[in-house]
């Protein structure tokens, strides 16, 4: 991290580095599509259509970041590991879905600060769903 910068670099805030409304989007398209083809214990815990699931989680990382606030208005408190109980989640699930999240963030080219905080940040979010 420079010097001056916030642990994002130096954006505002992770929102503004990673790039907006966007790049959050497309990297939650792509982090569906890979679970769709390398996570099958994930993708059963979806529902057939997840579109939903697509929007609220792509809602969810615009606000977690610093965007404007598309979740909370709508759902409240993410409460996201009450949301996730009803899951089924070890330690398998978790690193098949960082191992998915690393692809789409990868296939969006998002890199250096941005890269480096949302890797630690989604890390500990992930393992904080571990439930089993």
């Amino acid at each position: 991290m420079s010097e001056g910068t916030n642990a994002w670099g130096a954006a505002d805030t992770p929102y503004l580095a990673v790039g907006g409304d966007v790049v959050l989007r497309a990297v939650v398209e792509r982090l569906y599509d890979l679970i769709e083809v390398d996570a099958p214990k994930i993708r059963a815990m979806l529902p057939s259509d997840d579109a939903v699931s697509r929007r609220k989680l792509a809602d969810y990382l615009i606000e977690w970041t610093g965007g404007p606030a598309l979740y909370s208005p709508d759902r409240g408190h993410p409460r996201m590991r009450e949301r996730h109980l009803p899951f089924a989640i070890g330690s398998e699930e978790v690193e098949q879905w960082l191992a998915c999240m690393a692809k789409a963030l990868d296939g969006e080219e998002v890199s250096g600060d941005v890269r480096q905080f949302l890797d630690e940040r989604l890390t500990a979010l992930a393992h904080h769903m571990q439930n089993k």
